[in-house]
């Protein structure tokens, strides 16, 4: 018997099926989708591997044998393992890049080779051999590999190889799944609050992702190291934290918690649909009950009781014997979706997100691969969920960019859901009140079906829309972000007793700092971006590396003191409210506010019931909540996109005011919105005022068509990036040289001249790209794929070469 593999943390050049023979007294344990230890390279170090296939023959010979099984039950169904190789292809990764989008963390192994002092004849040995000799036995005859390194302070692997030879020592390995550990590593501060913000005050702390996490730990004492990764923070800069001596980091028990475990959720029976809902439930059953995979595109105005219809089909579903996923964009979606679902299928729910502690994710995970739960909630990854039979997946606000990740695999939720409702011959619905372009035309044209529900359930009219012209404001003197309109209408809440709800799609007090005398714009100093000024903390920083820095008191430049803030961001928006009106509450909901990890819930449920007159915050708000008290909504620098350079801005400008507008007047209250704008004739705002969205749908197509744009050609971005610009420019220059003369893939391919990124300084990181287009996919792929391994193949670390396809932004 013999078995395919594929090894684990591979780079692409070694990213191979690989076939190995299994050994007599393995072979009624082995199966497809179990995790093995194998012998790999020429040392036959065991790495793990993941069995892909089983078959009677090899057309190898003098296969090795795999060592061990880790799993008793695959953790890899054959569904996932068709999936990984499809995101192989598609998303030009690795098998294990792949796979690990489908495994919890909890799920690795820690591995640890322990090398054993043998009895022997040792004289005749060298002096470094002589050396490990001598300090295993200080150390009593054993030594972890790791120790024994840090000890000599050198490479050991050489030396011990040859002393394995000469049988004088033994290397064990032993393995330990993470999240069996009893205990945790545990991040505490290791100097005092006051202390550490001295520290900061006189510029010696240069990076914000440090404030937060000290912050987060002197609210919280402590923290799990894992809870932190999953805040977003790396490993690299809590490891930086504990070189600075600015925190230490101890093993702690673990503790075994649900985290949505909630006594208090009452159980709710389904609603009766109203004719608009009865009519998207019945096309939704009649694509149920057609064999074979379906698409649905349920374009649904705010307010229009989509969540209601997503519940009652899901219990269908169930009827039928078979299982859901319900994708969210935003994890501050989450804990509100999972509430409304709990309370209809009780604990047959699950809820997967980044934000889970290690344990928390594995648990979660488990239950779904034990089969206890029938529904699966979450942001993009609970697309990977461990769950069988599925019957459908609905992804909400579909037209969201979140659901791409812009990290590899670059997958898009909506590819990885269409494979899985392909292969399961299930039912995927795309639910939004405003489309993206691409699903949209698809319906239009007849290739999914469209479900419209144009009316809300109250039967409540949209919110009326008042558009401000803020030319015309600047030359009322208003500089405060806030109208003369919408500090009105604010008061007029604040009399009724309503809630508001400002959107600025911008956070931070000020977007830059300029010298009025020279002009001269502070940036950071390794990005091509402004630095934002943050009142909180007095500090400028840079939300693309999260560096940190005083503001100056003077030009650097020429030297003037007329050295000031430019623009507007949510806490100068939160600071301003109090001036509105004295007794006017407000809370802020953004990045910055929302760092712990149940950050958003704790927002959320403040503004909700503590009755908090103004909730401000970035696009994060805008999106799918419910709040039967707000009226009124505020939509600052709503034309913010529409001058970044990239195709999608109109649509996302489109996007975000109809869906921001969405949240006001939502229970049976008329809602209003303030609209403020330096762009009112441009028609994305203008459909979006109308909130009309075959009109923009009708504009934007055209000018897609004409363009060469999705939804007619598909979009491929290489992106070449080095600190040396010389190196970027010139790498870029033969890469789209070979492009061109390779004819087998530059067929029917549009080939941008190489250019300097948008942002061509990122991270201390000089970025030059091509934009490719094609109208097929597979062909685009396939081309983003040869640019990608020949490019890549070679060690030096002086470049990277980074390809994507209709990447989420431009920029």
């Amino acid at each position: 018997m013999f078995v395919s593999v594929v090894i684990q943390n591979s780079t692409r050049e070694y990213d191979k099926i690989y076939d190995y023979a299994v050994p007599e007294k393995l072979q009624d344990y082995i199966r497809p989708g179990i995790r093995v230890l194998v012998p790999f390279g020429k040392g036959s170090h065991l790495r793990e591997a993941f069995v892909m296939e089983i078959k009677e023959s090899s057309e190898y010979t003098g296969l090795k044998e795999i060592s061990q099984i880790i799993d008793e039950v695959p953790v890899l169904s054959q569904e996932l393992i068709e999936l990984s190789k499809y995101m192989r292809k598609r998303y030009v990764c690795t098998y294990d890049m792949a796979i690990r989008c489908m495994l919890p963390t909890g799920l690795g192994l820690s591995f640890m080779e322990e090398v054993i002092l043998l009895p022997g004849e040792s004289a005749h040995l060298d002096k470094e051999e002589r050396e490990i000799i001598d300090t295993l036995n200080e150390n009593g005859g054993k030594m972890n590999l790791n120790q024994l390194k840090q000890t000599l302070k050198k490479p050991v692997r050489k030396l011990l190889n040859e002393l394995k030879e000469k049988q004088l020592v033994k290397i064990e390995s032993h393995i330990q799944m993470k999240v069996k550990a009893k205990t945790e590593k545990v991040a505490y501060p290791k100097i005092d609050e006051d202390e550490f913000f001295e520290l900061v005050q006189n510029n010696q702390v240069k990076s914000l992702n440090y404030m937060r996490i000290m912050e987060i730990l002197y609210e919280e004492d402590g923290i799990p190291v894992t809870e932190l990764s999953s805040l977003g923070y790396s490993m690299n800069t809590i490891n930086n934290l504990k070189k600075k001596g600015y925190i230490t980091l101890y093993e702690m028990p673990v503790e075994t918690t649900n985290p949505f475990e909630d006594t208090d959720i009452p159980e709710s029976k389904p609603m009766k649909p109203t004719p608009c809902q009865k009519k998207a439930l019945d096309s939704i059953y009649e694509s149920m009950d057609t064999d074979g995979f379906q698409e649905i595109l349920l374009h649904g105005v705010t307010g229009s009781g989509k969540t209601e219809v997503y519940m009652q089909a899901i219990a269908k579903i169930i009827n039928k014997g078979k299982n859901a996923i319900l994708l969210v964009p935003e994890i501050g979606l989450t804990p509100q979706t999972v509430r409304r679902f709990k309370s209809r299928f009780g604990n047959q729910v699950a809820v997967l997100h980044s934000r889970l502690s290690i344990r928390e994710r594995f648990d979660q995970w488990n239950r779904i691969k034990n089969g206890e739960v029938r529904v699966v909630i979450g942001a993009r990854s609970a697309v990977f969920a461990p769950l069988e039979n599925i019957g459908i997946i609905i992804i909400d606000e579909e037209h969201e960019t979140s659901y791409k990740s812009d990290r590899t695999p670059k997958y898009d939720a909506r590819g990885i859901a269409s494979f899985r409702c392909r292969f399961n011959n299930a039912l995927l619905v795309y639910g939004s009140a405003t489309p993206s372009i691409e699903n949209y035309y698809r319906a239009v044209n007849g290739k999914i079906k469209l479900v419209e529900m144009n009316e809300r359930t109250n039967n409540q009219a949209l919110p009326d829309i008042i558009t401000v012209d803020m030319r015309m404001e600047e030359d009322k003197g208003s500089g405060n972000g806030i109208s003369t309109v919408l500090a009105r209408e604010l008061k007029k809440n604040k009399e009724a007793g309503e809630q508001s709800i400002i959107f600025i799609n911008r956070r931070g007090y000020s977007n830059f700092v300029q010298c009025r005398s020279c002009g001269y714009i502070v940036l950071c100093p390794y990005c091509s971006v402004s630095l934002t000024y943050h009142q909180v903390e007095k500090r400028l920083v840079c939300h693309y590396c999260s560096f940190i820095t005083v503001k100056p008191a003077a030009c650097p430049v020429c030297k003037s003191n007329d050295i000031d803030l430019h623009g507007v961001g949510t806490q100068k928006v939160e600071e301003q409210i109090p001036m509105i009106c004295q007794d006017m509450s407000v809370i802020r909901m953004d990045v910055d506010t929302t760092a712990g990890k149940h950050g958003h819930e704790k927002i959320l449920d403040r503004f909700r019931d503590e009755k908090i007159d103004v909730m401000v915050g970035t696009q994060m708000i805008a999106k799918g909540h419910d709040f039967p008290d707000v009226t009124l909504v505020g939509i600052l620098s709503a034309d913010s996109l529409l001058g970044s350079g990239d195709y999608k801005a109109s649509e996302r400008t489109f996007q975000l005011i109809t869906q921001a507008a969405g949240r006001a007047g939502r229970a049976g209250k008329h809602g209003r919105v303030v609209l403020q704008t330096y762009n009112p004739d441009n028609f994305s705002i203008q459909a979006a005022v109308k909130q009309d969205y075959r009109e923009f749908y009708r504009q934007e197509i055209e000018l897609r068509n004409v363009l060469k744009l999705p939804p007619f050609y598909q979009i491929g971005v290489i992106q070449v990036s080095s600190k040396n610009k010389d190196t970027a420019r010139k790498l870029a220059l033969r890469i789209h040289g070979d492009l061109l003369s390779n004819k087998s893939l530059s067929a029917d391919v549009f080939v941008s001249d190489p250019a300097p990124a948008p942002l061509v300084k990122l991270r201390n990181q000089y970025r030059w790209r091509i934009i490719i287009k094609h109208p097929k996919i597979k062909n685009l792929a396939n081309i983003l794929e040869w640019i990608h391994d020949t490019y890549n193949a070679s060690n030096k670390r002086e470049y990277t070469v980074s390809v994507d396809i209709n990447p989420f932004s431009m920029i």
